[in-house]
């Protein structure tokens, strides 16, 4: 759609044996000398109008490349009348300039004011067409661009909507509370109670943060711990959160939350080993280190952050990083404050 059908070769080979035909008809026709096509349809005066049609749809073609990549003036409704005279004025000349050179060297005369009128009339007309057939596909690109834009963002948004919700049903964290709550339940009903309190305590802080940009870290540590509670209860290590000094930051919700189950679900399954979380504070970030045990299909990279990368992007020009510190295995997340806010 970009790129217009004129500069086609096959366009600019064809169209120029059409065009010049009609032209040389619309002469036959002013003049009243129609009935000469019965005796020299395939004349000369045929092939210098087919010749001026050349001439002047590849310089109509090339004025339109030129005034494309032209930034002066950079308004629209000031370039278009400069294009339009500029381009028509300089096909006038090339038109009289082909006429003299035609008349002089061939037919011995030089052509008149009226002859001269009406072929630089015609073929101004080519290059006035010329001209409106770009305006037209120009206006049909931006608006089919927008268009495309506006589908692109919707469809973008239908996802983001999607990954939140599944972000915050988080189908496998339900599901495995759910069966380890029927297990307890008929094994040891006080575990079950526990372990319904920290399941309600986790989901009620993720149905409940979709209104809400930004949370204190401290709000985010508190739920980080019951969720580590409700780990214990699932096949996995037994986990062990510190937080080194006292966190003064704001995150995107349930962002740490997110961080430790992938850490926790990429960690080999061992009922003997702990898995040890700190966090630690920077001055411009904070981090999550833990020695990494991982399982052979699941590693933990930079690649299983890219939905929490993108939205610390609107917020923070730092990356959330994973990297490698022998022997942790470091998450680098950049540091918040509520002014961060309001770019919403």
């Amino acid at each position: 759609m970009k790129k217009l059908f004129v500069h086609h070769p096959l366009f600019r080979l064809l169209s120029p044996l059409f065009s010049g035909t009609l032209v040389y008809l619309l002469i036959l026709l002013i003049n009243n000398n129609i009935g000469q096509l019965k005796e020299a349809f395939l004349g000369l005066e045929l092939y210098v109008c087919i010749g001026l049609a050349y001439l002047i749809q590849e310089y109509a073609r090339l004025s339109l490349i030129w005034f494309a990549r032209f930034e002066w003036p950079r308004s629209f409704l000031l370039k278009l009348p400069v294009q339009l005279v500029s381009s028509v004025v300089i096909g006038i000349g090339l038109v009289s300039l082909a006429m003299y050179l035609y008349f002089n060297n061939v037919l011995g005369y030089t052509p008149n004011t009226r002859e001269l009128f009406i072929f630089n009339s015609i073929f101004s007309l080519i290059t006035v067409i010329y001209l409106v057939l770009y305006l037209s596909h120009q206006f049909l690109y931006r608006v089919n661009t927008d268009r495309i834009a506006k589908e692109i963002e919707a469809k973008e948004e239908v996802e983001a909507d999607f990954l939140r919700f599944r972000s915050e049903v988080n189908p496998n964290l339900l599901f495995e509370s759910l069966e380890s709550l029927l297990v307890l339940m008929k094994k040891d009903p006080k575990a079950a109670e526990k372990l319904s309190d920290h399941f309600s305590g986790v989901y009620r802080y993720m149905l409940g943060k979709k209104n809400r940009e930004l949370v204190p870290i401290s709000e985010e540590f508190e739920v980080l711990q019951e969720l580590t509670r409700l780990f214990a209860y699932f096949p996995y290590r037994k986990i062990s959160l510190k937080r080194v000094g006292d966190l003064s930051t704001w995150v995107v919700p349930g962002s740490i939350l997110n961080i430790v189950e992938r850490i926790i679900r990429s960690t080999i399954v061992s009922a003997e080993v702990q898995l040890d979380l700190a966090i630690y504070e920077d001055k411009e970030s904070f981090s999550l280190r833990y020695i990494p045990e991982e399982t052979l299909r699941g590693k933990f990279d930079q690649q299983a952050l890219a939905d929490i990368e993108k939205s610390y992007k609107f917020y923070s020009d730092r990356a959330v990083r994973v990297f490698f510190e022998n022997p942790y295995k470091i998450v680098e997340i950049p540091k918040l404050s509520i002014d961060a806010s309001s770019h919403s």
